[in-house]
């Protein structure tokens, strides 16, 4: 019985090392990638608010666009990769802790009452 306990924990954590394939993007330029994409997404819909004509579908895209081009990536890289991300949560944490740290280390101005 201890034996198969042994052999089953062995499995298990070999199938759940970090490795991230090489057709998905290193946490590091996926978290790179991720932060532009949430800024273009806040401004797409910061923009439409203010502007009831804003094509935020066609802004949108041509935000993405632009940020994957940045990046040097193709859309279907990101997708790849962000569908590989999702598929580990523990990867996928680590990666929106890292953006939130780099958010908080923002500095804010302060709005007077």
């Amino acid at each position: 019985m201890r034996t198969l306990a042994l052999l089953l924990l062995i499995i298990f954590t070999s199938c759940s090392g970090n490795d991230v394939p090489k057709d998905v993007m290193p946490p590091e330029k996926m978290g790179a990638v991720l932060y532009d994409v949430i800024l273009a997404d806040e401004l797409a819909d910061f923009s439409s608010i203010q502007d009831s004509t804003y094509r935020h579908l066609e802004k949108r895209t041509v935000l993405y666009d632009s940020i994957f081009k940045t990046h040097n990536i193709t859309k279907q890289a990101f997708q790849k990769s962000y569908q590989f991300y999702q598929q580990r949560p523990d990867l996928l944490r680590t990666i929106l802790d890292s953006l939130q740290a780099k958010h908080d280390t923002i500095p804010r101005k302060q709005i007077a009452p």
